[in-house]
């Protein structure tokens, strides 16, 4: 793996090429500042598989170097690795938002640094291999009209990048995130997902690209609606969103469901042909994170999925027998 190291202490920059090289076969390269990075960038024949990035850095920060990555074509779905000594949330949920996908504390441990190292390896991996088959809605956009048709796949099962949504995340950088956060971190948020109902007739009925612009078009109104609280959304696969809000006190799903209902309808939703899309979703059970950690808290993102899905199957079931007894009728 070939990685990007960005941090504006020399020192740093000397321990992460010492303990890379140490414990593992990766090719590393650093640089002090975003500006001599940017260099770097141009100057390379092979594009890095990962980037370590300091949060906290002289002129252009981390987070905004995140942000210029992810604007960078064929970085949309490269690991970026945050280094930050700042644990304060509000640090973290800006380098998510920007589009990192993990995180580690300074001063790090070096079973710390490599076991986050040997996860974001698997997802640069992934990432590879998932080139052609799951694209985000960007590349979808840009590239589609060279791309044959039936060249394209989007499993319906299966998470895929979103991009240009405020607030909505990768679904590993989601599991990252709850992951890392103490249990003090999490104790106001709160987790609930929402599943798009009948969406495996939708994924039958659109084709790849539209199906992508039908799951992003969503994202964008479940986020929207989820405002003005602080929240991070993942597209989780089979048309089910993951979201994290934090400082929700009470909330009334069903009313929230109606809020997304209705903003997705006002959005005008159609077919690449101008055919109109009639899409609703519907949510599971929200719980909260209070005195979940690690993989309590990411078991908690899965239930609140299955939950999702769940209560879609019921309203599913619900509709059939009406429609079974009117036609008895």
């Amino acid at each position: 793996m070939k990685i990007l190291a960005v941090d504006d202490d020399p020192i740093i920059l000397e321990l992460l090429q010492h303990f890379v090289s140490a414990m593992t076969d990766h090719e590393i390269v650093t640089a002090e500042c975003v500006t001599d990075a940017l260099v770097v960038l141009g100057q390379q024949d092979r594009p890095f598989d990962c980037f370590l990035l300091d949060i906290q850095m002289p002129g252009t920060d981390g987070i905004e170097f995140c942000k210029i990555l992810r604007d960078t074509e064929g970085y949309q779905r490269t690991p970026i690795l945050m280094l930050t000594a700042m644990s304060e949330k509000d640090h973290i949920d800006s380098a998510f938002h920007a589009g990192a996908t993990d995180y580690i504390t300074k001063p790090f441990e070096v079973n710390g640094l490599k076991g986050r190292l040997g996860l974001v390896e698997q997802i640069a991996m992934g990432a590879r291999n998932k080139t052609g088959k799951i694209f985000a809605v960007n590349a979808v956009r840009q590239g589609s009209e060279q791309i044959p048709m039936e060249q394209m796949e989007v499993p319906l099962f299966l998470p895929f990048t979103i991009g240009e949504v405020d607030g909505v995340i990768e679904n590993q950088a989601m599991e990252n995130y709850v992951t890392q956060l103490s249990r003090r971190s999490l104790c106001g948020s709160v987790v609930m997902a929402f599943t798009i109902r009948e969406v495996a007739d939708l994924h039958d009925l659109l084709t790849p690209y539209d199906f992508t612009c039908a799951i992003t078009d969503v994202s964008e109104a479940i986020s929207d609606c989820l405002l003005p609280t602080q929240r991070l959304v993942s597209y989780s696969g089979n048309g089910t969103y993951v979201c994290v809000v934090e400082g929700a006190k009470s909330i009334n799903i069903d009313r929230l469901v109606d809020q997304i209902n209705l903003h997705i309808g006002a959005m005008g939703l159609s077919q690449s042909d101008g055919s109109a899309l009639n899409i609703r979703v519907c949510a599971g059970r929200p719980s909260r994170l209070v005195w979940r950690k690690g993989e309590e808290a990411v078991k908690a993102l899965r239930q609140a999925h299955i939950s999702a899905e769940e209560n879609a199957d019921r309203l599913a079931r619900e509709v059939g027998s009406i429609w079974i007894s009117a036609q008895g009728a």
